[in-house]
Parts: C-alpha cells; sequence; structure tokens
C-alpha cells in the first residue's frame, strides 16, 4: 500500500445521500438485471396491464349502474349476469396478473442481489489489507447487508411498479377527460396542491432520511465494535458505560426514525384531505348539472365511477412519494456499493505472472523500506489523496522498515526478535506479500515476489500467528480450510503429528466437532496445536511462525514445543518471537530495533556482544 493512500470507498460517507436518480449509477445496476431482462420485461407489462384493468373496472360498473339497475326486466336481468360476470372475470384476471407480478418482481430482485452479493464479497476477499487498515468491518458489513437490502427494494418494488403508478394516474386522468372534460379540469386543478405537498414532503423528507442512514450506520459500527470486544468490556466492568453509549446512539437513530415518521404522517393525510377537496368538486359538479340542466346531469353510475377514480387517482401518488424515498435511498447505497466495487486492489499480479515452483534457494529482503502511512497528505493527479508513488523526502514517511537486508537459505531458522513495532511483523507480511515494499525488493528464488501470481506464492508458505483464528464449522473443516485435496486421513495424520489429536479424540463428535465463532471452547494452547495441524496438511515449503509461542498455557506448553520442533525440522523456518528461551537454536537470529537491522547471529555469538540482544536475554532471565 502507498503509504498516505486513502481508500475510495471511505470518500463516500454514510451521510452522502446522491442524486434521486443518477442514470449512470442505474446503468450499472441495470447489469445485475441483464441475465433476467425478459422477465423484467414481462414484469414490467404485467403491470401496466394491472393499471389498465383496475382503470377499466370502474366503466364496467357505471355501465351496470346505468344500464341494469334496477333489474326489472328479463333483458335487464341478462344484462346484469352477463356484465357482472364480465367484472368477475375482470377481477379474476387482476388476481392471477398481480400474484405473478409480485413473484416475478421479488424473483428477479432477489436474483439480481444475489449476483450483487457475490460481487462484493469476491470483491472484498480479493482487496488488500491496507483497504481493512483504513475501513471499519462495521461499516463493510453495511454494504453487503442494509445497502443491498436498500437496492432490493429498488428492484422489487420500485422500478416495476413506478410503471404502473404512472399508468394508472394517466389512465384517470384521460378517463376523466373523455367521460367529462369540464369536471376533468376541475379535478386537474387538484394538481398544483398535490405538487406543493409532494415538493415540500421531498426536501423534508431527504433531510430526515439523510438523519437516518447517518445514524443507523453509527449505531451498526460501534455494536459490532463491541460485540468483537465482549471479553475486554466485561473483564473491565465496562457494561454500564458500552450501554450508555449504545442507548445515547440508539435513542438518536430512535428521534431521527420519528422524525422521517412526522413527515410521512404529514404528507398522507394532506394527500387525503385533498382527495377529500375532490369529492367535494365531484358532487358540487354533479349537484348543479343536475339543478341547472337535468338533461345533461350526472347518473349514479357517474357519481360511482368519479368516486373511485378519485379514491384510486391519489394512491399512485402517495405510492410515488414513497418510491421517492427509494429511489434516494437506493441511489446513496448504489453510490456506496460502487465505490467499493471500484476500489483499486493495491497488491496486484502483473498480466503474465509466474506460477512459483517448490522453493530451491531462499527468500530474501534488499535494502528494504516500508510504510504503512505517510505523515503528509498530498493530493495526487486525480484529486484523491495519497495517490503518489514516491516521497519526496525520507522525513513524510511513518517508516516501520529503514533499509532492511535478509537473506533465509532454504532449510535455515531464523528467528526474528526485537521490541513491539521494531518491524518484525512487517517482515512476515511482505514475504507472504501481504503489501508491497515501496522501496527495495523481495525475493523469492531470486525472482521479486510481485512477479508470481499470490495464490500459488503463498501456497508455498504457512502462517501460524499469536492470536489463531478458527472459522464456524468442524474441527476438521478448519483444518483444510476447505482445500480438498486434503482427505480426512491426511487431517488425522497432521493433527497426531503435532500433538492435537489427543484433546480431539476426547471431543464427542472427535473431527466432526463443531467449533464455535473463534473457537470461543478451546484454550489457546489447543488452538495453537489446531493452527500448527493446519500449517503441517498444506504441507508448505516456508513456515512462518509469528509469535505462535506467546500466550501458552502450562498444560500444553511442552506439546507444542514438541509439536514445533517436528514443524521447522528438514523446514525453511521464519520465526517471530519474544520468548527468546524458544529460538536459542536457530541458525541465525535477527535483532530489528527501530526499523533497522542492529545485528545478527546465532543465540551464542549474540550473548558474545554486549548487544540489544544481550540486554534483552538478561532482562528474560532475571525475570
Amino acid at each position: 500500500m502507498p503509504p498516505g493512500h486513502h481508500s475510495t470507498a471511505a470518500q463516500y460517507d454514510e451521510s452522502e445521500l446522491g442524486k434521486v436518480f443518477d442514470a449512470r449509477l442505474m446503468r450499472r445496476l441495470s447489469r445485475y438485471l441483464r441475465p433476467y431482462m425478459k422477465w423484467v420485461l414481462l414484469a414490467i407489462s404485467m403491470a401496466i396491464l394491472a393499471a389498465g384493468l383496475r382503470v377499466l373496472g370502474p366503466w364496467i360498473a357505471r355501465h351496470i349502474i346505468n344500464n341494469y339497475v334496477p333489474a326489472d326486466s328479463p333483458e335487464r336481468r341478462h344484462g346484469l349476469t352477463l356484465y357482472t360476470g364480465l367484472y368477475l372475470l375482470l377481477l379474476a384476471g387482476m388476481f392471477v396478473n398481480n400474484f405473478f407480478l409480485a413473484y416475478i418482481t421479488a424473483w428477479v430482485g432477489q436474483r439480481g442481489m444475489y449476483d450483487l452479493r457475490k460481487d462484493i464479497f469476491r470483491k472484498l476477499s480479493k482487496l488488500s489489507l491496507s483497504f481493512f487498515d483504513l475501513n471499519p468491518s462495521g461499516r463493510l458489513l453495511t454494504r453487503t447487508t442494509s445497502d443491498v437490502q436498500v437496492l432490493n427494494e429498488l428492484l422489487s418494488e420500485g422500478v416495476v411498479y413506478i410503471f404502473a403508478d404512472f399508468v394508472l394516474l394517466f389512465g384517470i386522468l384521460i378517463a376523466w377527460l373523455v367521460f367529462d372534460w369540464r369536471l376533468g379540469l376541475l379535478l386537474v386543478f387538484t394538481g398544483p396542491l398535490l405538487g406543493l405537498a409532494a415538493y415540500n414532503f421531498r426536501i423534508r423528507a431527504r433531510s430526515a432520511y439523510r438523519a437516518v442512514r447517518v445514524r443507523i450506520a453509527a449505531l451498526n459500527s460501534y455494536l459490532q465494535e463491541n460485540l468483537a470486544g465482549v471479553r475486554t468490556v466485561q473483564a473491565f466492568n465496562r457494561e454500564r458505560e458500552s450501554l450508555r453509549r449504545y442507548s445515547a446512539m440508539n435513542g438518536r437513530y430512535r428521534d431521527a426514525q420519528v422524525d422521517t415518521i412526522k413527515h410521512f404522517a404529514l404528507f398522507f393525510p394532506l394527500v387525503e384531505i385533498i382527495s377529500y377537496l375532490a369529492i367535494v368538486i365531484v358532487l358540487a359538479y354533479g349537484g348543479w348539472m343536475v339543478a341547472g340542466r337535468g338533461e345533461t346531469g350526472l347518473t349514479a353510475g357517474d357519481f360511482f365511477l368519479y368516486f373511485q377514480y378519485i379514491a384510486w387517482f391519489f394512491m399512485p401518488i402517495q405510492d410515488l412519494a414513497e418510491k421517492y424515498n427509494i429511489f434516494q435511498g437506493a441511489m446513496a447505497s448504489a453510490e456506496r456499493i460502487f465505490a467499493l466495487l471500484d476500489e483499486p486492489i493495491q497488491v496486484q499480479d502483473p498480466p503474465e505472472a509466474t506460477k512459483s515452483a517448490p522453493l530451491e534457494e531462499g527468500v530474501e529482503l534488499r535494502d528494504v523500506w516500508f510504510a504503512y502511512t505517510c505523515r503528509g497528505e498530498e493530493m495526487g493527479n486525480d484529486g484523491r489523496p495519497g495517490t503518489r508513488s514516491a516521497p519526496a523526502g525520507e522525513e513524510e514517511w511513518n517508516w516501520v522498515l529503514r533499509g532492511v537486508s535478509l537473506q533465509v537459505e532454504k532449510g535455515q531458522t531464523v528467528a526474528l526478535v526485537g521490541a513491539t513495532g521494531a518491524g518484525k511483523s512487517t517482515v512476515i507480511n511482505l514475504l507472504t506479500r501481504l503489501y508491497d515494499v515501496q522501496r527495495g525488493s523481495v525475493s523469492y528464488d531470486g525472482r521479486d515476489v510481485r512477479e508470481y501470481d499470490q495464490e500459488s506464492l503463498r501456497r508455498r508458505m504457512s502462517v501460524v500467528l499469536q492470536d489463531v483464528f478458527l472459522f464456524s464449522g468442524t474441527i476438521k473443516d478448519n483444518i483444510r480450510l476447505g482445500d480438498k485435496e486434503i482427505t480426512d486421513e491426511q487431517v488425522r495424520q497432521a493433527a497426531r503429528y503435532v500433538n492435537a489429536e489427543r484433546f480431539i479424540q476426547r471431543l464427542p463428535q472427535g473431527y466432526d466437532s463443531e467449533v464455535l465463532e473463534r473457537g470461543a471452547t478451546f484454550s489457546t494452547g489447543q488452538k495453537q496445536l489446531l493452527a500448527f495441524a493446519r500449517a503441517v496438511a498444506f504441507n508448505p515449503d516456508i513456515l512462518i511462525l509469528d509469535e505462535a509461542t506467546a500466550n501458552i498455557d502450562t498444560e500444553t506448553e511442552a506439546l507444542i514445543q514438541d509439536a514445533l520442533a517436528k514443524l521447522m525440522r528438514n523446514r525453511t523456518s521464519i520465526v517471530v518471537a519474544h520468548r527468546l528461551s524458544t529460538i536459542q537454536n536457530a541458525n541465525k537470529i535477527v535483532v530489528f530495533h527501530h526499523g533497522r537491522i542492529h545485528e545478527q547471529g546465532t543465540h551464542q555469538e549474540l550473548l558474545k556482544r554486549d548487544g540489544v540482544y544481550r540486554r534483552l536475554y538478561e532482562l528474560q532471565y532475571k525475570a
């Protein structure tokens, strides 16, 4: 990661709402509907048909009322039966059409969101660690849950049904004007009132909706952080303080939701009042026509038609107001999701990457300078911070490694020691190419690691960390990590080899025993043994132990030391350790101090010098 790099995804804060309609984003969203386009077109056609059938219904009812009620003659009874049957047939058609319309739109929306979630997960799994250093996991979780759900609402309820709303709206307007153009024009005059109400609602709802998005994102991030650190919270009796802060944030989210509801509660009754005003216009106009011009007065069927259309005329207006919020939220969610999908991957394979072969010579760091961050911000040519490729001066970088040169030959065990923050774990990150260097080079068998395919390169290495991460699933799954080439017998052999089988066999289901989140039911030593078994199962050329012997309980320490000896036998090993007693037999011990190699040699050679290693050893020996 270039120091000073800032994630593009981080630029799109939760408070950004974006445009109500963004053609560029809609084009990108349409890509997820393209495989199902024939179903989308079918759904749109059915939505238009649904609106048309609804407009047609009152016409039939008006005809029945005006011509066949009361049914006081055989001809009228026959006509009533015929048109009533036609009306029932229309209702049955509406039911079938609406059922398939709802099912198809939901089906298409879910398929599209399935593809989108898969793309997001694929992107997250490929992004470099530098991205996760700058983006909280709670925000990223929101991308794959809340933001995708908002887009699902758009695809399932917004895009298709908006056609039905407009067809119903204009269909009713045309029907009004066809039956009585004067009354139709009178009713159209209610439009400005609706427009003013809708405009006011849009302005106020936008602000309220922004507050809701900001506060739910903050609430989710805080909740995720507390769940991850629940042990620390309980160990330091911070439950009350955590609850107080969560309650305050929860209260702000509640208030934002209530503010949004207030605007909806004001808008919809206002639309209802305007609809009653339209009914009053119909009654007044009809009464005037009957009184002044009886021969052209409105019939009972005409009144039914207009009342029915008035009730339905304002429904799509209310729906469109709701869809405004859906569109607004969806555009903001789409902008954030596509910002994530467009996030540049810092560590990439070259176009013609080389597949790594089994280790023949060794690995080497040559004059390596590396920093995670930059002290100063400088804009790149594209306007984004931190895009420059090289610093103007060395003092501008927070260097973690400074001119480090280190060679590890095949079959050697090399130990890295030093104070916290000296750069030991960074060496491991560069060897496994989780980050790329700013200066110098890291090579595998004499070839720069940036020329290799990352997957094949990491397949040659196994890393055992101090904080072992166990996934939900079985013990067997955690050892093979989904690699189907590793058989059950190989899993058992690996566990037996590192002394893990002893405690596994005591479990009720043995290797099929379920592992809780992060291996909560296992001791630190047991988790370390499982990590060793995992390393053996993958049979790496290079074994990397990053503080893997720290925090070991005394009960399993002997088992772990024996497992370590077996793991490193006839294997190239790089060990990061604070406990110097565990590395005395290393072929070479490299002492880091403030990002540089201060001294190196064997255990005995370093003890003879009056240097950093001897002082560290004496401090631990006295302790």
